[in-house]
C-alpha cells in the first residue's frame, strides 16, 4: 500500500509534535525557574520574631490592717498600716493563709519594736519592708520549706 499523504501533510504532524515538545520544555523550564525563585525567596526571609514569653499574673496575699503602739519617749505614738505580700508561688500563698495567725503575730512583734523616727523616712519604710520579708520567709515549722515572698507592699501607712 502506498502512502497517500503528501509530503507537506506528513511533515505537518512531526512539526506539530515538535512544537508541542518545545512548548512543554519551555513550560517546564519556566515552572522550574519560578519554583527555584520562590524557594530561594522563602528561605531568605527573616525568621519569625520569637513569641513573647507568657508572664504569669502576680500572686498577692492582702492582710488586714495593723495598729500598734510604737516605742516612744515623747508620749504615746502608734502606727496604723495595711499591706499586701507579693509571693512567688501558690504554695507560699497557701502556707501564709494556713498560718495567718502566726503571720500576723510576727508582723505585730516586729512593728511594735519600732520607733516613730525610724519609720518617718522612705528609707525607714523600705528597711521595714525588708525586715518583714525576712521574718515572713522563715518556715513556720520544722520540715516546711520557706515562703517565697517577693515583696512587702504597704497599702496604708500612718504614724501618729
Amino acid at each position: 500500500m502506498a502512502n497517500t499523504l503528501s509530503p507537506s501533510q506528513a511533515g505537518g504532524n512531526t512539526n506539530k509534535r515538535g512544537r508541542l515538545l518545545l512548548i512543554g520544555a519551555v513550560l517546564v523550564a519556566v515552572l522550574g525557574a519560578g519554583g527555584f525563585f520562590l524557594g530561594s525567596l522563602l528561605s531568605n526571609r527573616q525568621p519569625a520574631a520569637p513569641a513573647a514569653p507568657v508572664i504569669p499574673p502576680p500572686i498577692f496575699v492582702p492582710l488586714d490592717a495593723f495598729t500598734v503602739n510604737l516605742k516612744s519617749e515623747d508620749g504615746e505614738r502608734f502606727l496604723h498600716t495595711a499591706m499586701s505580700l507579693k509571693v512567688a508561688d501558690e504554695d507560699s500563698r497557701t502556707r501564709l493563709t494556713a498560718y495567718l495567725p502566726e503571720v500576723r503575730s510576727r508582723i505585730l512583734l516586729l512593728l511594735s519594736a519600732k520607733r516613730p523616727e525610724e519609720l518617718a523616712t522612705v528609707e525607714g519604710k523600705r528597711q521595714l519592708a525588708q525586715e518583714l520579708q525576712r521574718a515572713l520567709t522563715e518556715p513556720f515549722t520544722k520540715g516546711l520549706p520557706p515562703q517565697k515572698i517577693v515583696d512587702v507592699l504597704f497599702t496604708s501607712f500612718v504614724v501618729q
